[in-house]
């Protein structure tokens, strides 16, 4: 009826990815209150494996492998492997609403990798921005004591897996006209099992999962590495990677929401004035870009 450009068919896909990733934290954050990071990304990367497996088999294609895939596959399931770890290690000691927001700087780092590497446009407010949002983390780790930044090591974990979920972006809009998406998530979620196995005890502790945390690793991987994964990386064909990035904001908002009615977590006021200036901080080098493609039509 009204078909979409390429460009708002890219805003669409990685707005809808934004909203499964919030599904993901959610349902994560609870796996986690009985297993282990590592435990329960094996499961997910298990189940989202079969999902992808079965999808495939269903449409009845041949997986076809290039040097390219192969090769982006692997490094794509070491990133994932060690972002998904860091993740449930942020989840540990901070609300899902506050990790998303930590995840969410890696648009600084996207901006800068797809300015080197991508030779997308360099946003000259990068900088004031990024010192912006180093304030909000030091305000959120606050309390006015001499034993503060107890959460710290949560934060660091969150902007760690923000480090490897960045350059996986970067690297899959590097390729993303040579490889199949899907074909690309069944090799991460491959990998990514064989990396988690060979951790000790983890395959162990594998098979004595409930199947309440069978259920919950399920939901994870369909919202998270398998939904959110291939819907932003079909978004990534039709738009740059620091506007795809930029839609992504969108996910603290939908985990916020989520948190709030699901899980009846909702951040201190502390929490929420520092997220506030990490999305300030975030936001400097975006509105600047969003006038200067104005000025520019």
């Amino acid at each position: 009826m009204f078909p979409l450009s390429p460009q708002y068919r890219g805003y669409f896909l990685t707005t809808l990815a934004a909203a499964a990733v919030s599904v993901f934290f959610i349902i994560y954050k609870k796996g986690l209150e009985t297993t282990t990071p590592d435990v329960f990304t094996l499961a997910m990367y298990v189940v989202g494996f079969v999902i992808l497996f079965l999808g495939n088999r269903l449409k009845k294609e041949k997986i076809q492998l290039n040097k390219t895939t192969f090769w982006g596959g692997v490094i794509f399931a070491l990133l994932s492997v060690l972002g998904h770890i860091a993740i449930g290690k942020s989840l540990e000691g901070v609300g899902p609403s506050i990790t998303t927001v930590i995840l969410r700087t890696q648009i600084i780092l996207v901006m800068f990798l797809g300015w080197l590497i991508l030779k997308e446009q360099l946003n000259r407010f990068l900088l004031p921005g990024a010192i912006v949002a180093i304030a909000g983390f030091i305000w959120m780790n606050y309390n006015g004591e001499q034993k503060n930044f107890a959460e710290l090591p949560f934060y660091l974990w969150g902007f760690c897996a923000a480090l490897c979920f960045g350059v996986s972006q970067v690297m899959v809009k590097a390729i993303i006209h040579k490889i199949n998406p899907i074909i690309m998530n069944l090799l991460r979620s491959f990998f990514g099992m064989l990396a988690l196995s060979s951790f000790p005890g983890v395959f162990s502790a594998l098979l004595e999962l409930t199947m309440i945390e069978w259920t919950l690793a399920g939901g994870a991987a369909l919202f998270g590495p398998t939904l959110a994964r291939i819907l932003q990386m079909y978004a990534l064909r039709y738009i740059p990677v620091s506007q795809a990035i930029l839609f992504s904001m969108l996910t603290p908002v939908f985990t916020l929401l989520m948190s709030w009615f699901l899980l009846k977590i909702f951040p201190s006021s502390q929490q929420l004035l520092g997220a506030g200036i990490i999305l300030a901080g975030v936001m400097i080098p975006i509105v600047h870009l969003t006038k200067s493609k104005k000025t520019t039509l």
